[in-house]
């Protein structure tokens, strides 16, 4: 007997590509895929102990979030408004250094919750600074979700001192990382190399972090082109922009996340396929920081794998990847003058496929197929926002939110059902991240003398 049997109005397995199955079933086995197909067929072949009657909603693989910050979770709106560099000196930087350790723990634990809530099954989680690493790697553990924790590193061109890191100190410190969570939490936890951006970094700490990414076959996840502004930067720093210094260097390869990719040249993209290296494309994020519009067509046209992320919730200011897949459409269609440049096809391969493509997963989760981890998101077409739904597919990427999630399933077990999150107590984490957030703002204003954007237009 089968552990769940999934019986959908519509399944979406994205593999094979541009299939659509109407009244199918997925059925798991010990945590895999067995069986995605007609429904009538599984009810002939299999009877499971639960059964999961979705005779309204459409099921998907788990989408992947590819790129996030989850401590923003209980800090966002702080800084509206404003570029990417004094976002960063003027507002993240001086709250982050205002965090306890343990404050990481409340702030992942709620982050996550809006990311299981948006249908998200994997999550690349990119922490930084000096602090709190194991507080962040138990949140993620807890949550059920499949994750990856990127170790950030600050070397040069950040004002305070409470973030900056010795890179040897600071790679010896991700290497510890690697061997204690890498392929731990039922292999569900993989750990990253992750300094933060190459205009923050020595030539020595971006090659010491390939080396240890190629020592134990790791993600390279790294902060890169994002705005005018770093580009200025890194040319100040080391003589060239991001992508052709990266590439000079040997660093650019399967396993390089090139996060952002907004200021890239023709010369670029064809250096970021040529080597194999990923971009993860962060829209809501480029727009409301005004750091431009990534050319993903010329990323899609030129062969490079393309995934999606939210960024994190300090300058998305949400952790909707439904919403994230719509932009990842419009902007471009918009930007290009062309009705279907980037299709709704394309944005849910890159909250899918894509993403798993550049964790080296792409033959364990990513898409519904026998033999594949059950990662599974299933989403109401009930809505008003949504019914009447005539296509499934244009139903997600243009007319759902995060609020349409029903369920969401990792590794066969279900992790929400009817829109409860069943690992994490919604209420006490919620109550939790509201006293530290007062907490750590009170510190920063104390500490750093901020005085917060928002605060002159409240009496």
């Amino acid at each position: 007997m089968a552990d769940l049997m999934i019986k959908a109005k519509f399944i979406i397995p994205v593999r094979p590509s541009k299939k659509i199955i109407r009244d199918g079933a997925i059925v798991v086995e010990d945590g895999r895929i067995v069986f995605v197909g007609k429904r009538h067929v599984a009810e002939e072949k299999y009877s499971a102990e639960e059964v999961i009657e979705a005779n309204h909603h459409v099921a998907i693989p788990g989408l992947i979030n590819a790129h996030n910050h989850l401590f923003q979770s209980i800090i966002k709106n702080i800084a509206i408004d404003m570029v990417l560099i004094d976002w960063l000196r003027k507002a993240i930087h001086p709250i982050l250094a205002s965090f306890r350790d343990s404050d990481f723990y409340y702030s992942t634990k709620w982050g996550v919750i809006e990311n299981i809530k948006s249908g998200v099954t994997t999550l690349i989680e990119n922490h930084y600074g000096p602090k709190g690493y194991d507080y962040v790697a138990k949140g993620l553990m807890e949550s059920g979700i499949r994750t990856v924790l990127a170790r950030g590193i600050y070397e040069l061109n950040v004002l305070l001192d409470e973030l900056k890191e010795e890179p040897k100190a600071a790679i010896s410190h991700t290497e510890y990382l690697i061997q204690k969570y890498h392929g731990k939490n039922d292999g569900k936890m993989m750990v990253a190399v992750a300094p933060m951006h190459p205009y923050n970094s020595s030539k020595e700490l971006l090659l010491m972090a390939k080396d240890l990414s190629d020592k134990y076959g790791v993600p390279y996840h790294t902060h890169t082109a994002e705005s005018v502004k770093d580009q200025e930067l890194v040319k100040e720093l080391h003589g060239k922009t991001d992508v052709a210094l990266l590439y000079d260097l040997g660093i650019l390869g399967p396993r390089y996340h090139a996060v952002h990719s907004v200021q890239v040249s023709e010369e670029e993209v064809l250096m970021l396929a040529k080597t194999g290296a990923h971009v993860i494309h962060n829209p809501e994020s480029n727009l409301i920081i005004g750091s431009g519009i990534a050319p993903i067509p010329d990323f899609l046209k030129a062969g490079v794998n393309v995934a999606l992320g939210t960024d994190g919730a300090g300058s998305n200011n949400n952790q909707d990847m439904i919403e994230a897949m719509r932009f990842a459409v419009l902007i471009h269609r918009g930007a290009r003058k062309h009705p279907n440049i980037v299709t709704a096809w394309d944005a849910l391969e890159m909250a899918t496929i894509n993403g798993a493509k550049a964790l080296g997963l792409e033959n364990e989760i990513g898409s519904l197929e026998p033999g594949k981890k059950a990662d599974i998101t299933i989403i109401d077409l009930e809505s008003p926002s949504i019914a009447l739904a005539h296509d499934p597919l244009g139903s997600i990427v243009y007319c759902a939110n995060a609020a349409d999630v029903d369920t969401v399933i990792v590794d066969g077990k279900v992790i929400m059902k009817n829109r409860k999150v069943l690992t994490i107590d919604e209420e006490k984490a919620k109550e939790e991240a509201w006293k530290v957030a007062l907490d750590l703002l009170d510190r920063a204003r104390q500490k750093f003398d901020m005085k917060f954007p928002y605060e002159e237009f409240i009496e």
